[in-house]
């Protein structure tokens, strides 16, 4: 069997079980915004991700049936099948194909490339374009002839991959080395500037797409500098001042996620084959290592994230895909150094490369019955009257509601604001999100607040517009088992009933202890709580 029709059967078991395991609709956390970008074909937010709102509108355009969350998701589980068969015909061509396909079914079992062919996300084709640039690169089996050629491609998708994820200029020095030797000669160095800085510029093209939309140069620079969040910073909300036991705990979170993400068969193979390399294929060994080191201690250590909390640890499982391609590519040339020395030890240790990562990732990474986030935004719509405005904290309670109207309108006119975009001494009817310190940024103190729900509202009525009783969340499997995505979504509620608490406790309201306990029992590593009894009533 030739190997492209060998890659592409790879590609189509993998789409096969990435599709069954979807999410049916919107995801927690940003897949409501990208997919109310895409819908609304408007840059979402900071850097916008231009490329994946262009490729999602023609996408959505060609299939034009179903939800259109889900259909965006298939979409992510296209560009993650399609990163896996990438792999499995660079080390097909490198070691053999039963080499390749082990390693290429790991990597398609991994946890964090499993999880972010999903759902509404750009991160499964960030791992496609890194696969895609590492077939064109220099290495072992490659075409010498065809140099030229793939140093324009190179070049083009580049500047794709850089759009689709700004982390993609950590790739910039590994690929570096890996095109060193052939960029050492006169003609190849002329036809870098001459073909290949163009066609970078070709790739780097879609941001105009926020100059476009956005009318306003100054917004477009403002958006793609990400200033909303520091530029420099993922989040400088999650960054601390580095210290060397911050620098311990982020290096050690990354080999740990690592390990679990893949499998310690994974992970020892992988070593074995980098070795292997080295010793074969140096500058090709030597391109992977800065990758690696690039896309995962690197970035880690960029971050300054304090990883102690969920929240943060959630947020950095995406920057796991790019170091999980690189790391299951060397197992596929460990596992072909097995096989050489010893067939049946390898082919023990290749079934063990991919059983591992299924059975460790099996049952996480199964979303097809998680309307978590879907059922949240119904339940906000439950809980905030027609025509109402509130002032939202919490990405997956603004970015899901905005999914659900444009997909799904009901024409009620409710308004949604962020909190940083209310503005000062505004008086919105209704808060939900918002912490103690950010309520009395607004003048909204517990005296001035009245549960009603998910939200919090200004007037006494609005207590019993309450969606406690009518919650529409339907409890997967994802919920069961609080996999971390569904967490946002339990963390969410647990807020809302932990700030209804603070306001009955203020109002001296028995009622606040079973707010409380709720709360604890939602989300009990954030709310590990010792409160005293409300205090009864005093006789008048």
């Amino acid at each position: 069997m030739g190997r492209l029709r060998a890659g592409l059967l790879v590609f189509l078991g993998v789409f096969a079980v990435y599709v069954y395991t979807a999410y049916p609709t919107v995801a927690p956390r940003d897949s409501g915004d990208l997919a109310a970008a895409v819908l609304d074909f408007r840059p979402a937010h900071p850097p916008g991700y231009p490329l994946y709102v262009l490729l999602g509108k023609a996408w959505i355009s060609l299939i034009p049936w179903g939800e259109p969350a889900y259909r965006l998701n298939l979409m992510s589980a296209a560009a993650g099948a399609g990163c896996v068969a990438t792999l499995f015909l660079l080390l097909a061509r490198s070691c053999g194909t039963w080499p390749g396909l082990a390693a290429a079914l790991a990597l398609a079992f991994s946890a964090p490339l499993w999880k972010f062919s999903l759902l509404c996300e750009m991160y499964s084709l960030h791992g496609l374009l890194l696969a895609v640039l590492l077939l064109l690169a220099p290495g072992p089996g490659q075409d010498e002839g065809s140099g030229r050629r793939r140093l324009r491609w190179s070049a083009f998708l580049l500047g794709l991959a850089l759009v689709n994820h700004q982390a993609f200029l950590l790739a910039v020095p590994g690929l570096a080395v890996l095109w060193w030797e052939e960029l050492s000669s006169a003609a190849n160095r002329r036809l870098l500037w001459t073909a290949g800085l163009p066609l970078l510029l070709l790739g780097l093209a879609p941001y105009l797409f926020l100059w476009v939309r956005l009318g306003d140069l100054g917004r477009a620079w403002a958006v793609l500098t990400r200033q909303e969040y520091g530029t420099w910073q993922l989040s400088a909300g999650l960054s601390r001042p580095m210290s060397w036991g911050l620098a311990a705990s982020l290096l050690g979170h990354f080999f740990k996620a690592l390990w679990q993400g893949t499998s310690p068969v994974v992970l020892g193979l992988a070593l074995l084959g980098a070795v292997d390399l080295a010793l074969r294929v140096r500058r090709f060994a030597a391109g992977l290592l800065a990758l690696l080191l690039c896309f995962g201690p690197a970035f880690y250590l960029a971050t300054r994230f304090d990883l102690s909390g969920w929240v943060a640890r959630t947020v950095m499982e995406s920057a796991l895909v790019a170091p999980a391609v690189l790391v299951c590519l060397c197992a596929g040339f460990g596992l072909a150094w097995a096989l050489r020395r010893k067939q049946a030890l390898g082919l023990v240790l290749a079934a063990a490369a991919v059983l591992g990562p299924l059975w460790q990732n099996g049952a996480a990474s199964f979303h097809r019955d998680d309307f978590s986030a879907y059922d949240y935004a119904l339940d906000l719509r439950r809980a905030l009257p027609p025509g109402s405005t509130a002032v939202v904290g919490g990405d997956t309670a603004l970015y899901a509601s905005r999914y659900l109207d444009l997909a799904h309108p009901d024409g009620q006119g409710r308004r949604l604001v962020f909190y940083q975009d209310a503005s000062p001494g505004a008086r919105p009817d209704f808060v939900l999100g918002l912490s103690l310190a950010r309520l009395a940024a607004l003048g909204l103190g517990p005296e001035k607040l009245y549960p009603a729900g998910l939200a919090q509202g200004l007037l006494p009525a609005s207590a019993a517009v309450s969606a406690w009783e009518f919650s529409a969340l339907r409890r997967g499997q994802a919920l069961r088992q609080e996999e971390s995505y569904a967490r946002d979504i339990l963390l969410s509620y647990a807020f809302a009933h932990y700030l209804d608490g603070v306001l009955r406790q203020a109002r001296r309201d028995p009622g606040a202890q079973r707010d409380f306990a709720l709360a604890a029992a939602l989300d009990p590593e954030d709310y590990r709580l010792e409160y005293e009894p409300a205090p009864a009533p005093r006789d008048r």
